[in-house]
């Protein structure tokens, strides 16, 4: 795309991030449509990139190893992201990221991140993993996030550019609208809140190799480590072999910078038959004070025996932790459903089409 697709665009339905629009006249959506006139279709977003699995990736079961996949998902996406918005960014909220397919020693994951939403500063962004083993194809992961485009001294700045859904892709397109308003109300509220049983686990120290820049620690890296201390906690209440199953509702609320001194604290708050889910709040504190930066769920399951296996715990989880383990489960069997597509297109679209 030329000059001429840069310019300012976002969801008609919130005019008010159209610059210089008028709420209280008619013309708010003639200049929505002048100014979004010239879109970059979302195929044309994809970015794709390759990582090979080697032993020092892999957990004791042989399969990759959930912090390192999760980093990489990160990766691709902040990718597609840049090259997107041709500026920075940085990782505002992950959702529904679900472990699809065990990934072995010496596979080859491929990685696809498309651009499927535009918001005036924020870009919403697909990415999918897939892992050829003995001539089969099989979707590894799927993760959605938010990212924030920033300038040089990390401030919002305008996207200046947005997409259009081809035909075939409407179904997909209005999927993340819908998942963007719902992530709007996650991220208004500071939550889980870390109640009685929950401990603090860890502090570490902000270092410039936790960066892409020398300034900002990288979200890729702090959830490679919160997997980890995530893990701990799942462990310390039943200990067995635990994979990384889901990852949902880690919203980066602000920024850690290097230098600050990063704290963890963990609890359970789901158990089930099979899995534990685990909470988590992350803190921050530095030259710019102590402020909560992130929080979030990790969903681990039980693979002592080769396969789901029982947890032996109390069951224990409210009706929100409930309907978050509910709506996973359904969402991942959906997931494993799913059959290979000829071309580039996500294999998430299958589920919007008849």
């Amino acid at each position: 795309m030329g000059p001429a697709a840069r310019r300012p665009c976002s969801d008609p339905a919130r005019q008010r991030e159209v610059p210089g629009s008028n709420p209280g006249r008619g013309l708010t959506l003639i200049a929505w449509w002048v100014l979004c006139s010239v879109e970059m279709p979302v195929s044309r977003t994809l970015l794709e990139s390759r990582r090979l699995v080697s032993q020092r990736h892999v957990n004791p079961l042989g399969t990759l190893y959930g912090g390192y996949m999760l980093e990489w998902v990160v990766d691709a996406g902040t990718v597609a992201a840049m090259n997107f918005v041709e500026s920075d960014v940085v990782l505002g909220f992950l959702d529904k990221m679900h472990f699809v397919a065990p990934v072995r020693l010496g596979d080859v994951l491929v990685f696809r991140g498309w651009v499927v939403g535009v918001r005036r500063s924020s870009v919403s962004v697909l990415v999918e993993s897939y892992v050829k083993r003995e001539g089969e194809v099989r979707l590894a992961t799927v993760g959605r996030m938010i990212f924030v485009k920033v300038g040089r001294e990390g401030r919002p700045e305008p996207v200046g550019r947005g997409v259009a859904c081809e035909r075939g892709w409407e179904g997909l397109c209005r999927y993340f609208q819908e998942w963007r308003s719902a992530a709007d109300a996650v991220l208004e509220v500071e939550g889980p809140a870390a109640s009685g049983d929950w401990r603090l686990v860890s502090h570490f120290l902000a270092m410039p190799e936790d960066s892409l820049d020398g300034v900002l620690m990288y979200g890729g890296r702090l959830l490679f480590r919160l997997d980890e201390l995530a893990f701990v906690e799942a462990f310390r209440l039943f200990p067995t072999i635990y994979v990384t199953a889901s990852v949902n509702r880690i919203v980066f609320r602000r920024p850690i910078y290097v230098g600050d001194i990063v704290s963890v604290s963990t609890g359970v708050t789901y158990v089930g038959s099979t899995s534990v889910e685990v909470g988590f709040v992350v803190e921050a504190f530095g030259l710019r004070g102590r402020r909560r930066v992130a929080d979030g769920y990790f969903t681990f399951v039980n693979m002592a025996e080769g396969r789901p296996s029982e947890v032996k715990a109390p069951a224990r989880g409210d009706e929100a932790a409930l309907r978050r383990k509910e709506e996973s489960v359904r969402e991942a069997r959906q997931l494993r459903a799913l059959k290979p597509l000829e071309g580039d297109a996500p294999w998430l679209l299958q589920l919007f089409t008849a």
